[in-house]
């Protein structure tokens, strides 16, 4: 990772902390819930060799500022497209994961001659109709609670007060029960994440994009309507989302191949980064 550097840049009103490095076409790791820049440590490398790759650190995470709200989908797009007009760069590959994905969508259908791709790993297009399947009162929507933080999020000041002192056991279980290998998110991986999710503002930071997550339906059902039309790469882990990440982008992308990542969990970056390396240069190498 020497040939990176770390940055820190005032965009749309907040600090954003990113990692940049390599040459070529701009690359836009946009990490999720939980995580930070690191989450594409295991990717990174190989990208720098032929593409410039730019890691950041979503508003509410990480070493950016973590307002108290100001969480909406618009918002974090508008975050990562002033970064990107910032750094000068006018087409980028986005990749992003888990709460990451929705603002990149948008970013994708509201500037598709600033994008040329986009991949969205292993997270619900969060279309009312889709998330009200996802959260069905049922056997099969609700093993190990479901997607219980989510709700959970919008209990005013339950998430400062029940995880602040066990943050560390609050990242493990999802690592235990949404990984195939929990090994594969390595002890520095964890210390990484805990080092900023513990820290002040870190818990109210990381839960801001769910407590907006209204507003940021409003912002995604359009798009069924007006479908983004850059090439869209939908990827879920076997053991998690699977191919229907996929079928969900098909009712708001036109170009969306896709599928199901063997031998994953959620964390594909971490559990399958050779995978999910040779999925990204086929895409880059399309749309070149």
């Amino acid at each position: 990772m020497d040939q990176f550097t770390h940055r820190t840049e005032i965009v749309n009103g907040v600090a954003i902390h990113y990692v940049i490095g390599g040459q070529g076409e701009p690359v836009v790791l946009w990490h999720g819930f939980l995580e930070t820049w690191y989450h594409w440590r295991k990717v990174m490398p190989a990208l720098a060799d032929s593409y410039t790759v730019l890691a950041f650190d979503m508003r509410g995470f990480g070493d950016s500022g973590k307002p108290k709200d100001a969480y909406q989908l618009q918002t974090l797009a508008d975050d990562c497209r002033e970064l990107v007009s910032h750094l000068g760069f006018r087409r980028v590959h986005l990749v992003a994961h888990d709460m990451g994905a929705p603002p990149a969508l948008l970013y994708a259908s509201q500037h598709p001659e600033q994008v040329r791709s986009l991949t969205y790993l292993d997270e619900p297009v969060v279309l009312d109709s889709a998330l009200q399947n996802l959260f069905r009162f049922a056997p099969d929507t609700q093993q190990m609670g479901g997607l219980w933080w989510w709700t959970f999020a919008l209990a005013p000041g339950m998430a400062e007060q029940l995880i602040t002192g066990h943050e560390r056991e609050f990242l493990s279980w999802f690592y235990q029960h949404y990984c195939v290998d929990p090994g594969s998110i390595s002890p520095d991986a964890v210390d990484e994440y805990l080092r900023t999710f513990a820290a002040p503002d870190g818990v109210t930071g990381a839960f801001g994009v769910y407590r907006c997550i209204f507003d940021w339906i409003a912002q995604t059902n359009p798009l069924r309507d007006k479908k983004v039309t850059v090439p869209v790469l939908g990827l879920g882990g076997e053991k998690s989302m699977g191919a229907r990440v996929a079928e969900m982008l098909r009712e708001v992308a036109v170009d969306v191949p896709g599928g199901a990542v063997p031998g994953c969990g959620h964390f594909v970056a971490e559990e399958q980064p050779e995978y999910l390396l040779d999925q990204l240069r086929q895409l880059f190498a399309s749309t070149a």
